[in-house]
């Protein structure tokens, strides 16, 4: 499962950056999304696999 929230009319594939911050707690990723060095969402996943594959246009080195 994977919640993306855009806060203005840009799509999640247009990111270029997010940061990513694991909750052990919940064992939940959260972070916000980024286009051109200004915030333009965020996200709540439950699996590093799907949070991979929306922002597939983005580079991961966990």
């Amino acid at each position: 499962m994977i919640k993306v929230d855009m806060w203005y009319e840009d799509s999640h594939t247009e990111a270029d950056k997010i940061d990513v911050t694991f909750y052990p707690n919940d064992g939940k990723y959260r972070g916000n999304i980024y286009k051109g060095g200004k915030m333009i969402g965020d996200y709540v996943c439950n699996n590093s696999i799907e949070l991979e594959k929306t922002f597939s246009q983005l580079h991961f080195n966990w």
